[in-house]
């Protein structure tokens, strides 16, 4: 009995130190995920001119974009027809800061706002494959349902050149 006993203990230091660099192998890529990639894809994107608001470690720009909708709702409601800075206020604040195209982070995740006419067209246009879209909040399905602004690839595809069609400046100057 002793004898099992202590051929059990032996495995002991091993099993622990397995166990330790399994957990220190996660930690690593952990915080390389927080705080490495962020950095880099900051420094990247600062490299071709693009700034935007300063990534925050785990939350992103969250608690700043928070902030930003508590000021808005908190201002009096005088009418203007200006609603970008009502609905979106920190697009409103940060492209005015950082210009017509500016990086911020949801969360590790970065995001590349762009409101440059001739961007945009090669995003939606030239290039729509390559670029993924964000996905749904409940909320957001809710309001747009499955329409084009849901869809991915082959299916956005399909019905895009439906909805390309339907609008033909030939086709709607004959109506």
């Amino acid at each position: 009995m002793s004898l099992l006993l202590f051929h059990t203990m032996n495995h002991v230091p091993v099993l622990s130190t397995i166990l330790v660099l399994i957990i220190l192998y996660y930690l690593l890529k952990t915080l390389h995920s927080i705080f490495y990639v962020p950095y880099k894809n900051q420094q990247h994107f600062r490299h071709q001119g693009i700034s935007g608001p300063t990534y925050r470690p785990i939350f992103g720009n969250s608690s700043e974009i928070k902030r930003l909708y508590a000021e808005t709702k908190s201002e009096s409601n005088s009418f203007d027809h200006d609603i970008l800075k009502r609905v979106v206020p920190f697009y409103h604040r940060w492209s005015c800061m950082y210009g017509k195209t500016f990086l911020y982070w949801f969360g590790s995740t970065p995001r590349l706002a762009i409101s440059d006419p001739d961007l945009i067209k090669e995003v939606l246009v030239t290039k729509c494959g390559e670029y993924g879209k964000v996905p749904y909040n409940p909320q957001s399905k809710l309001l747009f349902g499955q329409g084009l602004v849901g869809l991915q690839g082959d299916q956005w595809s399909f019905h895009r050149r439906i909805f390309n069609l339907a609008f033909n400046t030939e086709i709607l100057k004959v109506r």
